[in-house]
């Protein structure tokens, strides 16, 4: 595996996890948090992107 599929999976992971999170933990105080869905949508995205690349370009 290349380490730039290896860390940029980790990151979007990562960044889906804080999302995941932030809505938890927004919901629990009735607030509205726009930037957790915007997390959420990037790392899903980005894990997509990821395996679209890596099934595209196997080494």
């Amino acid at each position: 595996m290349e380490p730039g599929w290896i860390v940029g999976t980790s990151v979007a992971v990562l960044v889906l996890l804080a999302g995941i999170v932030g809505i938890v933990t927004s919901r629990q105080k009735r607030q509205r948090n726009r930037w957790a869905g915007w997390f959420i949508l990037f790392g899903c995205c980005a894990i997509v992107s990821a395996f679209i690349n890596y099934s595209l370009n196997p080494s």
